[in-house]
């Protein structure tokens, strides 16, 4: 990580704590070096844990929009690429913890698109927080395309972001993207034994039977093969379990 010998708190962060975005632009383009102070932030996550912090991590964790966010991205480029001390989150990951619009992450993803290869203390890319804060399928899509592998990797107790997106009841569409991505996440398991099937069948969301359905088929084309309709709707990274299809029909968002 990157440290600035700069510390405090500054007019900068100050603006941002109050989310007068205007004044924080401003106060980018007449204070430039602002941009690159570590602020020590109680209860920062949940409530309960410090961390030290820039500016632009605070301002995706209070929603600022994406003209803001790409004011303090080109005033201090290698703030997208720095991590807070807590647990070692850059701000793309803390933008997808906090629900950020998909042109924020698109926004913070063309500063630092390897921001979505990046994990953090406990293992999880920016994905696994997208899929448990009810992402769009645009927020999952554009971290599939910035790194197709984000489908298939896993947290330390080998939670992959489908199992995520299955227990805390995401999209269809969501489920679908990541399914699309990496298939063979059918039949993987977490840490304690649990598909993606099994997670879904343990909670209730209004398209728990769509998910339901979608999985189900998935798991068949896998014990027995794709129909012959569905071979040329993707392409396959030879060797890698991992696919790029086209999307399915749209699905209410959970």
């Amino acid at each position: 990580m990157h440290f600035s010998n700069i510390w405090g708190h500054t007019d900068l962060t100050n603006s941002i704590i109050k989310e007068d975005w205007s004044a924080v632009k401003t106060h980018c383009e007449l204070h430039p070096r602002d941009a690159k102070v570590w602020t020590k932030r109680v209860g920062f996550f949940d409530g309960e844990h410090e961390s030290q912090v820039l500016p632009i991590h605070q301002a995706v964790a209070l929603y600022a929009p994406r003209d803001v966010i790409e004011r303090i991205a080109t005033t201090y480029p290698e703030g997208v690429r720095s991590k807070e001390t807590a647990f070692k989150r850059l701000p793309v990951h803390i933008a997808c913890q906090s629900g950020a619009s998909a042109d924020v992450v698109s926004a913070l993803l063309s500063f630092y698109p390897e921001g979505a290869q990046v994990k953090d203390t406990l293992g999880r890319l920016p994905i696994h927080y997208a899929c448990s804060n009810g992402a769009s399928a645009e927020v999952v899509e554009a971290l599939l395309a910035a790194y197709l592998w984000a489908a298939a990797a896993q947290d330390i107790h080998s939670w992959l972001p489908i199992h995520v997106a299955c227990h805390f009841g995401a999209s269809t569409e969501v489920v679908r993207a990541l399914l699309n991505a990496f298939p063979d996440s059918i039949q993987a398991r977490t840490e304690k034994g649990s598909t993606p099937l099994k997670l879904i069948q343990k909670i209730n969301c209004k398209n728990k039977e769509e998910i339901l359905s979608l999985l189900e088929d998935e798991a068949w084309k896998h014990w027995h093969g794709p129909m012959k309709d569905h071979s040329s709707t993707f392409h396959s990274s030879a060797g890698t379990g991992l696919h790029h299809r086209r999307r399915g029909p749209a699905s209410s968002a959970a």
